[in-house]
């Protein structure tokens, strides 16, 4: 079914693509510098005391305002204090610093922002969200609420814009629409605080993933970087090579600068206890606060110098795969990406021609694997009409499995998802079989089953062709995704062409282990067992989220079902089925031409 020699030389592109990528890797730019010291941050006027409870700071603020659920009074109340704290000049007989601006949505959920121009355009956001179950997390008000007393009195080139947020428990809601609004707006970057005072410490400190296949400006992330570093003396962790291709290849975020880079903003966030937030009701230490404090006053000092002034910040600095000291180019790794997933796509393109010239059903074994993949993208759309309707109580993003029970509604609505999952499999099943009729894999001769080579080879030839489309559509979306399928597009190519006992089984499973890993890793990083992770999947759907995973994930199933019915049917089939119908030719092997069959006018002369 393959020609090999098409499969071989196709490789001769990846030679080249791996030779360009290797001398078109880039230095890691160089991260910003803060002329203005920090020492401008006081950790006693941020953190407090807890009998001199200052209205501002960590233990002031945890004392007046218990209650910060989203939309509540109390959160409410403090959205007004943050507001008239902002608003406020920085000493006396002064002018206000900053234009303060409160709006609220149908939910009830304020957003506070305040902005003081620079002398560019260019701006420079701080956000933190209200919403918090402790102490360690309501240190991000704190911390903005001092960093914007340090800026009062200081001069800025670029303009500076301090933004209070809530509803971080409901999918960060706030920030969503926040984000919403200033989609294209000239931001250098987005400096999200998070925990900055809990002793839980987990890095990265500094998160930079997006929820997207898209990654955030490298010169932001390690300007930041380098402001945690020199303040806390310690490296601040980030992802090896490998760690960040799944993390692109698998664009899942449960922390709140995802919400902020979804809409196209450059967001990285600053937290002691790393992407996932600390523990509930986590011990607050002053010495972290000062550290992390004085870390987020130096990053927005650094992105102040960093760039010229009307121009982006970041935009000559490589986006890609970071190593020590190179970074691979995005386009680089889509070009490898591209060209070792060539061979395996001219082969199943080369299996299908030769298939339809000699008239061997294909289509209806397509429609076989549409059938296949169609009850998981059925379950999505299911579980987002139940969220966008409101019958399941949803967040408005992803959020962390743990925060988010499941409940009784949260039950049904994985019960009634299977359900309907099995119904539309069974519904396109009729619907496949009404317009065409898939031949057998195992076509009956003389009343028995035996070689079918037309059904056999017309699946085998089918799963080929789907798996090349899918593997092409993974990478024009996302390269890095598609790298993980390259495994898969290969060996299950070669088990579907022909491959017979333990290898085509071995060949099969093989296949799925570089996506089970990536998975795994995922779950891992993310703290996530089977059960949550399980869980997560639905309430992305349920808020619209990773759509094209989903189908993604689907129709690779479907081309393993697909190969899996093809090694099944040559079992049956016995060594009868080893080979499809034989050719008789006539003549040497390595020439077909005129003379070859005899009875040529030439040789009749003679």
């Amino acid at each position: 079914m393959l020609d090999g020699r098409v499969y071989r030389t196709a490789f001769l592109p990846a030679l080249l693509a791996l030779f360009l990528a290797a001398f078109a890797l880039q230095d890691r730019p160089t991260p910003g510098r803060a002329e203005l010291p920090p020492d401008a941050f006081s950790q006693d006027r941020a953190f407090g005391t807890v009998r001199d409870k200052d209205p501002g700071s960590l233990q002031g603020l945890y004392a007046d305002f218990p209650d910060r659920s989203p939309g509540s009074p109390g959160d409410q109340a403090l959205a007004d204090y943050v507001a008239e704290d902002l608003a406020a000049p920085w000493a006396e007989g002064e002018r206000p610093t900053f234009t303060v601006r409160k709006t609220t949505d149908d939910d009830g959920y304020t957003t506070v922002v305040a902005t003081r121009p620079g002398k560019s355009a260019r701006r420079i956001v701080v956000l933190a969200d209200r919403d918090s179950r402790g102490r360690a997390e309501l240190s991000a008000t704190a911390v903005l609420l001092e960093l914007a007393r340090v800026y009062k009195s200081r001069d800025v080139n670029k303009t500076l814009v301090i933004v209070s947020t809530t509803g971080a428990s409901k999918g960060f809601q706030g920030a969503r629409e926040w984000a919403r609004t200033e989609a294209g707006a000239p931001v250098d970057g987005v400096l999200v605080l998070g925990d900055l005072a809990s002793n839980d410490l987990r890095k990265p400190w500094v998160v930079s993933w997006t929820g997207t296949p898209r990654a955030v400006p490298l010169g932001l992330e390690r300007t930041v970087q380098a402001a945690v570093r020199r303040e806390t003396r310690a490296d601040p962790g980030g992802p090896h090579a490998l760690g960040q291709w799944v993390r692109r290849a698998l664009p899942v975020t449960l922390s709140e600068q995802g919400a902020i880079a979804a809409e196209g903003l450059p967001a990285v966030l600053l937290s002691a206890s790393g992407e996932l937030g600390p523990k509930e009701g986590a011990t607050v230490y002053r010495k972290r606060l000062r550290v992390f404090g004085r870390s987020a006053v130096r990053a927005v000092g650094a992105l102040d110098e960093a760039g010229r002034r009307d121009q982006p910040a970041f935009a000559d600095a490589p986006s890609g795969i970071s190593t020590l000291r190179n970074v691979a180019s995005d386009w680089s790794v889509r070009l490898v990406v591209g060209t070792l997933l060539l061979p395996a796509l001219l082969a199943a393109l080369d299996a299908f021609f030769r298939a339809r010239r000699r008239h061997v059903p294909i289509g209806p074994w397509v429609a076989w694997l549409a059938v296949a993949a169609v009850p998981l993208p059925a379950a999505w759309l299911w579980l987002r009409m139940l969220g966008a309707t409101g019958l399941v109580d949803a967040p408005a993003g992803v959020v962390n499995p743990a925060r988010w029970p499941v409940g009784s509604s949260g039950i049904i609505a994985l019960v009634s998802a299977a359900i309907v999952a099995g119904l539309a499999w069974f519904g396109a099943r009729l619907v496949a079989r009404a317009f065409a009729r898939a031949p057998s894999a195992e076509q009956p001769v003389n009343g028995r089953r035996g070689p079918g080579a037309p059904g056999v080879e017309g699946l085998a030839v089918a799963t080929a062709l789907w798996l090349s489309v899918l593997v092409g559509l993974a990478w024009l979306r996302n390269p890095y995704a598609a790298g993980l399928l390259i495994p898969a597009a290969h060996l299950w190519l070669f088990a579907a062409a022909g491959w017979r006992g333990r290898v085509a089984v071995v060949a099969l499973i093989a296949g799925l282990v570089v996506p089970v890993l990536a998975v795994v890793h995922l779950a891992g990083a993310l703290d996530l067992g089977p059960h949550e992770l399980g869980w997560g999947m639905a309430i992305a759907a349920l808020t619209g989220s990773a759509f094209g995973s989903t189908l993604l994930f689907a129709a690779l199933l479907a081309a393993f079902a697909g190969v899996f019915r093809v090694l099944i049917a040559r079992r049956r089939m016995g060594d009868r089925g080893k080979s499809g119908p034989q050719f008789a030719t006539r003549g040497p092997l390595s020439y077909a031409g005129p003379g070859s069959l005899g009875g040529t006018e030439s040789a009749l002369r003679r």
